[in-house]
């Protein structure tokens, strides 16, 4: 399943692996309290949810960062 998130005026796709949309809210408090790069959070291209695990993917950097969702 994918679905769309707007996180710092960008959609970012979202696609979830072994995972549900449930985990949207969770992702969002992550993403706005991780001490990820400011540079990687703006040039996110997609996320993908598998299980309790976000993974970022940025082209720009051509790197992957993965963040615990709890």
């Amino acid at each position: 399943m994918t679905t769309e998130l707007h996180f710092h005026d960008k959609k970012i796709p979202v696609t979830f692996i072994s995972s549900d949309q449930k985990a949207i809210p969770r992702l969002i408090t992550v993403l706005e309290s991780s001490g990820t790069h400011t540079a990687t959070m703006t040039s996110i291209d997609r996320i993908e949810i598998v299980g309790n695990q976000a993974i970022l993917h940025s082209s720009e950097e051509k790197e992957k960062v993965h963040l615990s969702l709890f």
